[in-house]
């Protein structure tokens, strides 16, 4: 299977062909791997996000805010946490490294859209850019065999083989003043651990110190489990899970040092991509901006036996795992008609928790979903959980048998009664403004 992803390596060696260390001499020139750019997820995110909210050629930076809602919500970040702007800092200092995009007061004028294209295609594809950019970087600056050697030694002498390959690479980066300062010993380990995910190799701390473990998808990612994320809300990084490593593997296998055996690719498009879109939908109707982003080629993106998930379809399957298959305010109850609504529109939730969470929705036959959509004409009194009807259609004689019903108990027992209460608030909002 050597020829898989062939032309999507070609292409991006072809993008990385003249880079080296030596090109950082001045911030406008970029930065190669740094803290947060040399994680896939950051780099996808990212550049989802500028497809979005770019203007022709051109992405400017000027709603800090909504960035930072952004990635405080996709890593489950608070809001106050002071890395929270080096994600999009870092990421768009790559960009420059790799020349995709210029800087100007503020302003980044995209010159390759391919490059951006191929980061937000999916997280796979934007872990072999970075792969094979460290690739590239080593080559230029002849440190691949160094890399290759602390590969191959035996297991008592990784040590050994990464401080010489630390060594070397430190002459050769520019950004690097004083050896002796303790950040000098980061820029060596960001190319090794992306390298070393792909090659099955040890870890890298950030003391230099080589780890008998080998590098884990958690080790090339930003979403995991930590300090800095709000433990209120669950981490939405099951791409972890799902990226496919025979799809990496594959991809990658001539540029490998020690490949593993051929697999049979297998790959799910991960739901994570829809989590991101969604994101930006909120982002655009909460800043209220007319969006004409760019729409996000499929020329990448591997689709042969992909399964796809997204928000709606995990909200949906929620719902019917949690809650029974029947409309709890009129009966209906034949499962292939209910609809999953969404009690607080997804559009105006406050995070993607909010649009997936089975909590915030119930199974509706289509008439009381029409009713309910949006707080248009009913709702379901958070405390008592009586259904309430607008004055417009509280008469007919169509409605009498479901107005003043009083659905389960359990149904508002629980975290719903949060979002019907928000329900019933726009509800009356709408309904004295309608009197007016």
């Amino acid at each position: 299977m050597d020829n898989f992803n062939k032309a999507l390596c070609e292409t991006i060696l072809q993008k990385c062909r003249n880079l080296s260390l030596e090109n950082q001499q001045d911030k406008k020139d970029g930065r190669f791997l740094a803290d947060k750019s040399y994680a896939f997820d950051t780099m996808f995110f990212v550049c989802r996000y500028i497809n979005f909210f770019r203007f022709g050629d051109t992405f400017i930076r000027d709603h800090r805010e909504r960035e930072n809602n952004y990635i405080a919500d996709l890593f489950s970040l608070g809001n106050n946490t002071s890395q929270v702007k080096n994600y999009f800092t870092e990421a768009l200092a790559l960009l420059r490294f790799l020349g995709a995009v210029e800087y100007s007061d503020n302003n980044y004028k995209i010159v390759d859209d391919e490059i951006i294209d191929i980061f937000s295609s999916s997280f796979e594809n934007s872990y072999i850019f970075l792969y094979l950019l460290s690739y590239s970087v080593l080559k230029h600056h002849q440190l691949w065999d160094l890399y290759t050697d602390f590969c191959l030694c035996p297991e008592d002498q990784k040590q050994a083989a990464y401080d010489n390959f630390r060594t070397e690479y430190i002459k050769a980066d520019i950004r690097v003043k004083d050896p002796a300062k303790y950040w000098a010993f980061f820029t060596p380990k960001y190319p090794m651990v992306v390298l070393n995910y792909a090659n099955g190799q040890n870890m890298i701390s950030r003391t230099g110190k080589v780890k008998s473990q080998t590098v884990k998808r958690t080790d090339i990612s930003l979403n995991t489990e930590g300090t800095r994320n709000n433990l209120d809300i669950p981490k939405k990084n099951d791409y972890l899970a799902e990226m496919s490593e025979s799809y990496i593997i594959e991809s990658l296998r001539p540029y490998l040092v020690t490949p593993p055996e051929e697999k049979n690719v297998e790959y799910s498009d991960t739901i994570s991509i829809d989590i991101a879109d969604t994101k930006l939908k909120m982002i655009a109707q909460r800043y209220n901006i007319p969006v004409k982003h760019k729409s996000q080629t499929d020329k990448y993106r591997y689709s042969k036996g992909a399964k796809t998930r997204t928000v709606q379809g995990e909200f949906r399957g929620g719902l019917f795992r949690k809650t029974p298959h029947v409309c709890p305010v009129c009966g209906f109850s034949y499962k292939d008609f209910l609809i999953a609504s969404h009690i607080k529109p997804y559009a105006m939730c406050d995070d993607t928790y909010d649009a997936m969470n089975p909590h915030n929705g119930l199974l509706l036959c289509p008439i009381c979903d029409k009713l309910f959509e949006s707080a248009n004409l009913m709702t379901i009194d958070s405390a008592t959980g009586t259904v309430v009807l607008d004055e417009s259609i509280s008469g007919e004689k169509d409605f009498e048998r479901i107005k003043g019903r009083i659905i389960d108990f359990a149904y508002i027992d629980c975290e719903r009664k949060h979002y019907l209460r928000w329900h019933n608030e726009f509800y009356n909002q709408k309904h004295n403004k309608n009197q007016e």
